[in-house]
């Protein structure tokens, strides 16, 4: 019986000495979450700012963003306005398009309102007259756009040539609008 009581305590302390040199298994945490914070970059150069964009657009939640970082990469670049910015931005909406943030219609609108002398906010109507009831949205509208041709075109990227083309179009259109409403008003 001693024997037995001798066997079971050395049985018992060998199990003891034995768990206790195993290591301890903690539980396993799964890797936090990173949630960018969705800020749009500062202060760096343009390549960087738009490197840090595109992983901060990465991000569904950032995505939502796009107007102020691509306003922020504007700014950006202002701060050292030469023509291969319009490459830089060419790129950026691009890339915006083939990971789905923006469509190709929508790359394309942000690349001309800002890099090119052509108007988008002018109506795609065959009916010329049908847009003197709406000449005053279509005026400010382009004054809007004139302003965003005069940030990409002459601040960023140092264009003068195309934003002066851009600014005769805008007057003849004008000057154009203006004629055809005064005909289709006494055309009536």
């Amino acid at each position: 019986m001693i024997r037995i009581r001798f066997h079971f305590l050395a049985m018992l302390m060998l199990g003891l000495v034995v768990s206790g040199c195993q290591p301890q298994q903690r539980p396993v945490r799964p890797a936090p979450v990173v949630v960018p914070l969705c800020v749009p970059p500062t202060g760096i150069g343009l390549e960087k700012a738009i490197a840090r964009t595109r992983t901060d657009l990465a991000s569904y939640e950032c995505q939502k963003k796009l107007d102020a970082y691509f306003q922020r990469l504007l700014e950006i670049a202002e701060g050292d306005p030469n023509l291969e910015n319009k490459r830089l931005f060419s790129e950026f909406l691009l890339w915006c398009n083939s990971e789905g943030i923006l469509t190709k219609v929508q790359s394309r609108n942000y690349y001309n309102r800002y890099f090119n002398d052509t108007f988008m906010s002018l109506p795609d109507e065959y009916n010329v007259c049908s847009s003197c009831p709406k000449r005053a949205d279509i005026v400010r509208d382009m004054e809007v756009e004139l302003r965003q041709k005069e940030q990409g075109l002459m601040r960023a990227c140092g264009d003068r040539n195309t934003y002066y083309s851009a600014q005769e179009q805008y007057d003849t259109i004008l000057i154009v609008l203006e004629a055809t409403c005064l005909a289709c008003e006494r055309g009536r």
